[in-house]
């Protein structure tokens, strides 16, 4: 124990000390045209925070970017620590987490799981139950946090197959657990208001100097996909992996309704409207005519519609208690990491891409030779395959961060949208679920080692990736262009 500890801290050591340097000393490399020496210097920050993002943390590393980049000459460090905390994307975030960490703590989040799994629909048909079971697990994700569902479904599981005579190791619990964590992920990467769609969202605004991915057009897209997603899951399961589910013959909802929940509170209710009316306000400005004013007022007053709401739920009692206690949603619920690196990675991105770097013209030289020729379609499926692939081995959000500026280098030289597929390749790169390193939730599936076997892992995970793949580029690649 002692010596994996050691080696543990070796190897933080040597990351640490290699991403630092990298900060530091890629400026002194004679800059190719048209960089400038500038931008040597930004981009090695960049590069360094990057590394260091991969392999070692996401905070320390966030602000010791933002400190460089404050001392060299591209803007005073006041007007870098305005950029870094007080971009209204970061306010969004932690007020985004703020509401959503409420509906959490309330013990709302069981209601909506005990739902899916009470449907007369389930009695009898062991196939409709592993569905209804992924499609609550999917609405859980999308509307509070990835790990909600892992932790309120996976106990669940846990006590079906005890009841009905499972065992570890056999292969429909296998195939479940995995499952439950794969749409899972498929509900993180599907909601435009959750941390990491939201970080490549803003990172795109501001290497385009403004522009927007639609909310509304972009979950058109990506729900129908992770519908089809879960029935395609599913189908895989009954059709080719074909576990043994004799003993879910007699699966009833009376299984989960033996041990019934209070009926819903005053505070479920009021949280509950409350949420509804955020995601209707984030979603009305890209569903509105854009010539309409109330559009307009919309869209330039969602922040302070979050402002507002928070605001009014911190100031709320019922029963002597405030419907936000702030202290323990913060202390719980808000998730610095992701509040840094979004903070960083727009002020450090900002300034990559800014004209005093030669950064931007840089990629087009470099990416035009190497794309010529190239269809639109060739081009989608490269950067899907490839950020699918590099997103089970990194940071996702890393892995977007880069890819990012090479998609809008290529929509601008080959003349075509760039927000279609910018969207689609949002929605595939955050779906790492294979290697630990892929995600936090893969690195919990990798954790469960009473229930699941590493080699079954890395089996089902990856066909199931791949199923996705070619559903996105089958389905979603045509969808994404009627869309936007």
């Amino acid at each position: 124990m002692q010596k994996t500890e050691s080696r543990a801290n070796y190897s933080y050591l040597i990351h640490s000390a290699i991403g630092i340097a990298i900060m530091l000393l890629l400026r002194f490399i004679p800059a190719p045209e048209p960089i400038t020496p500038l931008g040597m210097e930004i981009v090695g920050i960049f590069m360094g925070v990057i590394y260091l993002w991969t392999f070692v943390d996401s905070i320390w590393p966030s602000l010791l970017g933002v400190f460089l980049l404050g001392c060299s000459a591209y803007a005073p460090m006041n007007q870098i620590l305005m950029n870094f905390l007080g971009d209204p994307t970061v306010v969004q975030l932690i007020f985004m987490m703020t509401l959503i960490g409420a509906v959490v703590q309330s013990g709302l989040t069981v209601y909506i799981g005990r739902w899916f799994l009470t449907r007369k629909v389930i009695n009898g048909r062991p196939w409709v139950f592993s569905f209804m079971v992924l499609l609550g697990v999917f609405a859980l994700a999308a509307t509070s946090s990835a790990f909600t569902p892992i932790f309120l479904f996976w106990p669940i599981l846990y006590g079906i197959f005890k009841e009905l005579g499972y065992k570890p190791g056999d292969k429909y619990p296998t195939l479940m657990l995995i499952s439950v964590v794969v749409v899972a992920v498929l509900g993180f990467c599907t909601a435009p208001f959750k941390d990491g769609p939201l970080i490549l969202m803003s990172n795109y605004t501001s290497l385009t100097g403004g522009a927007e991915v639609n909310f509304a057009s972009f979950m058109g897209l990506t729900i129908p996909l992770s519908f089809l997603g879960i029935l395609l899951i599913t189908l895989l399961m009954k059709y080719v992996f074909r576990p043994d589910i004799a003993l879910l013959k007699d699966v009833n909802i009376e299984m989960f309704t033996k041990n019934p929940l209070p009926p819903l509170n005053l505070k479920h209710k009021i949280l509950s409207a409350t949420f509804i009316i955020y995601i209707t306000l984030m979603l009305l400005p890209g569903i509105l005519p854009s010539e309409m004013p109330i559009r307009i007022f919309l869209n330039d007053s969602k922040y302070a519609f979050a402002l507002s709401l928070v605001c009014a739920l911190c100031a709320i009692k019922i029963e002597g208690k405030f419907l936000i206690d702030y202290q323990s949603i913060s202390s719980n619920h808000l998730q610095w990491s992701s509040i840094f690196l979004i903070g960083a990675a727009l002020t450090i991105g900002n300034a990559l891409t800014s004209e005093a770097t030669g950064v931007t013209p840089f990629l087009k030289n470099l990416l035009t030779p190497v794309f010529s020729g190239t269809s639109e379609f060739t081009f989608i499926v490269l950067i899907l395959t490839l950020g699918l692939i590099l997103t089970n081995f990194c940071n996702s959000v890393v892995i977007g961060i880069i890819f990012l500026p090479i998609i809008a280098t290529f929509t601008q030289s080959m003349g075509v949208a760039t927000e279609p597929i910018i969207s689609i390749f949002i929605y595939m790169v955050l779906f790492g679920t294979i290697t630990p390193a892929a995600s936090p939730f893969a690195a919990i599936m990798h954790g469960n080692k009473e229930w699941l076997e590493t080699k079954d892992i890395y089996k089902y995970a990856t066909i199931m990736s791949m199923i996705i793949l070619g559903m996105v580029i089958v389905v979603g690649i045509p969808l994404c262009k009627i869309l936007f």
